[in-house]
């Protein structure tokens, strides 16, 4: 896959899923469909791998992730982690001031099981897409 193709695509699946993030979000699906939340956050797993990958392809000469498939896999799952704390602190923070300021708007955080679920998630994704880059592109 050429560069330019690889960066479009990712580029419109990160459109897409913070488009469909924001609808969820708004029309409160996440409450109403509690089973949305689990997908949304595999995604953003896959999502992360790909981001760490295409970083990676455009600068080559920082690490190349077809040497080691053990470690790209830590560095891919540390990556995924990363994304995924720091999308639950913002949550956090945004429940915080929501509280604090009685905006009256709804939180986004269901407890200490949602967090750690949607982290598994995101987690599960990342691996899923560096087991298939392993197996499509590094044989």
């Amino acid at each position: 896959m050429t560069r330019l193709r690889l960066k479009r695509n990712l580029t419109f699946f990160l459109v897409s899923f913070f488009t469909f993030h924001s609808v969820a979000s708004i029309n409160d699906w996440y409450r109403s469909m509690a089973w949305i939340d689990i997908p949304i956050h595999f995604t953003a797993g896959v999502l992360s791998a790909a981001v760490f990958y295409w970083f990676f392809q455009r600068f080559p000469s920082h690490f190349d992730a077809s040497r080691n498939f053990w470690v790209t896999l830590i560095m891919v799952l540390g990556f995924a982690a990363l994304v995924g704390v720091l999308w639950e602190f913002t949550e956090f923070t945004y429940d915080f001031l929501i509280a604090k300021y009685g905006l009256g708007l709804k939180t986004l955080q269901f407890g200490l099981m949602d967090t750690l679920g949607d982290l598994l998630s995101d987690l599960a994704g990342a691996l899923a897409l560096a087991i298939f880059v392993k197996f499509r592109y590094h044989r």
